[in-house]
């Protein structure tokens, strides 16, 4: 956040994000081509990846805790949270795993939001992901096998949808 000093842990809170320029062209590669698409978002993405370490956080104003002072308590996190200065960059790590290893896409040497499989193409922006390729029936296949490794996801629409570009 605002208080992360230049050059110190970036490594450990950066999560990339596709760039509008990418986009644009892929907009223009269906277009042109007439390729399907299909837009999947993954429900409460960041609580999806564990956590990489411990985290422990007070307990908040208001809770109580029966018989004993809650200020003598802390909270262990078991998954990964929103608000987390890490949890984009631990959420981009654990899905980049699972897309490759699981699923069985090649990350694109170009960009790293970018991910090929056979004919597919597909551009990952945070917990937003459009899949697009000249097959509907690979993108169904691709989709089935996203939800077995254990995504949780929805799908969303086409291109049209995909971060309000319509």
């Amino acid at each position: 956040g605002s208080k992360t000093k230049q050059g110190l842990y970036y490594d450990q809170t950066y999560a990339p994000v596709a760039s509008w320029d990418l986009i644009r062209l892929l907009l223009i590669l269906v277009a042109v081509e007439g390729w399907h698409t299909q837009q999947i978002d993954y429900v409460l993405a960041f609580p999806q990846a564990p956590m990489e370490k411990e985290i422990y956080m007070k307990i908040h104003k208001g809770f109580e805790v029966t018989g004993s002072n809650p200020e003598d308590y802390v909270l262990k996190q078991n998954r990964n949270m929103y608000g987390q200065k890490q949890a984009g960059c631990v959420w981009n790590k654990y899905l980049e795993n699972k897309l490759i290893k699981e699923v069985g896409f090649k990350k694109s040497k170009k960009h790293e939001c970018v991910f090929y499989k056979n004919k597919t193409i597909y551009v990952l922006y945070t917990d937003d992901s459009t899949l697009t390729e000249p097959d509907k029936n690979e993108i169904r296949e691709i989709i089935k096998e996203i939800q077995k490794a254990n995504l949780n996801i929805t799908k969303e629409g086409s291109i049209q949808d995909f971060l309000g570009t319509n």
